[in-house]
């Protein structure tokens, strides 16, 4: 699936169909008849969200197959997405802060269309009993899109990066959105296996390896806000438990040595692909938080 401008949020819609409700007070109901039935509401539209030329869906290829994402460039439009599937189009405010989730388990309409195209050309008669024994397997019509917004990564400015401001923009979004397929692909490979700041630290690795060709830990201690001698502020913090971060001065130090020992390697030997790169890093942890 490939779409660009309004044509990537239409395409969603005609699975999900929740996406014609707009976000307001009492569309709950009309939601949930949306979400959970395929019932689009009466005159549905998608009229609540601007969309630019630059709206962009599109699936990543990974060693655990592809992922699904949506870039939306108009902020209003992040959000209003925001609040549809994640809070059932309840209005509600969207931190500034969150620039990229992942929805999983969402009900795909399309695919139920596909089955029971399918079922009928195959002589069936009884979609119903059929819908239910499908409906019984894991995952069964259920999908998983991430979507991202426009914006500099980790709030880094141009100016501390090499890019100029249209080129970092660029990049961000590459690996904002590499970043967060990196967090898919070990949570199918290894969704017990979490370490907080090891996972961002390897999305991260994924992120620059794929937008930009290379691992510069220079930039990558910045998002974090590290350096050999203590914490500058940055988003280390947000994966720290309370007593890790009453010694956040001495955990920095170890993760920018981290960094510093995963650009030596990929400078040594260029990972071939980065998500394999990932999975080698997430089996071998060179920090413990």
């Amino acid at each position: 699936m490939h779409a660009r401008g309004r044509d990537a949020l239409e395409a969603l819609a005609q699975r999900y169909p929740q996406l014609f409700v707009a976000p307001a007070e009492g569309a709950q109901d009309a939601h949930r008849m949306a979400s959970a039935r395929g019932i689009a509401p009466d005159g549905a539209n998608l009229d609540h969200f601007i969309t630019t030329p630059d709206d962009e869906l599109r699936e990543v290829n990974t060693p655990t197959g592809p992922i699904e994402v949506l870039f939306l460039k108009n902020r209003s439009d992040f959000e209003t997405f925001l609040q549809i599937i994640g809070h059932k189009s309840n209005p509600v405010p969207i931190a500034r802060t969150v620039g990229a989730i992942t929805f999983r388990g969402m009900a795909d309409w399309g695919k139920v269309s596909k089955a029971y195209a399918d079922y009928l050309a195959s002589g069936g008669t009884d979609w119903p009993a059929e819908f239910m024994r499908l409906a019984k397997q894991p995952g069964a019509f259920r999908g998983e899109l991430i979507i991202i917004s426009e914006g500099p990564y980790s709030n880094i400015s141009a100016a501390q990066t090499p890019f100029s401001e249209a080129d970092w923009l660029r990049v961000s979004r590459e690996v904002r959105l590499h970043h967060e397929c990196a967090h898919v692909v070990c949570r199918r490979v290894m969704p017990e296996d979490i370490l907080p700041v090891w996972d961002e630290v390897t999305a991260d690795v994924v992120g620059l390896l794929c937008a930009t060709g290379s691992y510069d830990a220079t930039l990558a201690a910045l998002f974090l806000g590290v350096t050999h001698e203590g914490f500058t502020g940055g988003r280390l913090s947000e994966y720290l438990t309370e007593e890790q971060l009453a010694r956040i001065d001495a955990i920095a130090p170890e993760v920018f040595g981290a960094l510093k020992k995963i650009e030596a390697r990929t400078m040594c030997e260029p990972p071939d692909d980065p998500f394999t790169f990932l999975l080698d890093l997430k089996r071998d942890p060179l920090i413990g938080y």
